[in-house]
């Protein structure tokens, strides 16, 4: 579990999601911020035709996160809809679904704090996904969906 310091103010359920892997969209400029959906790409939730990206910690929340000196944003996901429909309303308005990040083990979440896979993979790496994946809930359905890429 990182320190208080290294989250910066922010909550684990937050920080821990910066600079994982993003899925179906990318930063065009990782300085200025601005991202796009990656042509053709399904929905990551209901795998239908994406149409917005949406940002798994809200821009609201905050824009950037560091550790170790190196800037990261929020992972982006591929998702049907606008924000107010499909899969996207899903994350907003009734907040049906929650992504997390899980480490496959603490000592790998260590590394990952200390700067040590940054240092080898860099932000948002699909690398990632062999060490972790996301989990997302879907409460509606009470389930949880295993994302490894």
């Amino acid at each position: 579990m990182p320190t208080a310091s290294q989250l910066q103010g922010l909550s684990y359920d937050w920080a821990h999601l910066f600079g994982m892997p993003n899925i179906g969209a990318e930063y065009d400029d990782y300085e200025a911020g601005t991202y796009r959906l990656l042509d053709g790409e399904p929905c990551a939730m209901c795998h239908g035709l994406a149409t917005n990206v949406h940002h798994l910690v809200p821009r609201s929340v905050r824009k950037t996160f560091f550790i170790g000196g190196t800037m990261l944003r929020s992972p982006l996901f591929a998702l049907c809809g606008s924000g107010t429909t499909g899969c996207h309303d899903g994350f907003h308005g009734g907040a049906r679904y929650k992504a997390r990040w899980v480490w496959d083990d603490p000592a790998t979440e260590g590394r990952w704090w200390s700067g040590e896979l940054l240092g080898l993979y860099g932000p948002h790496s699909d690398g990632l996904f062999g060490l972790g994946e996301y989990v997302v809930t879907d409460r509606l359905a009470d389930t949880e969906i295993h994302m490894r890429a």
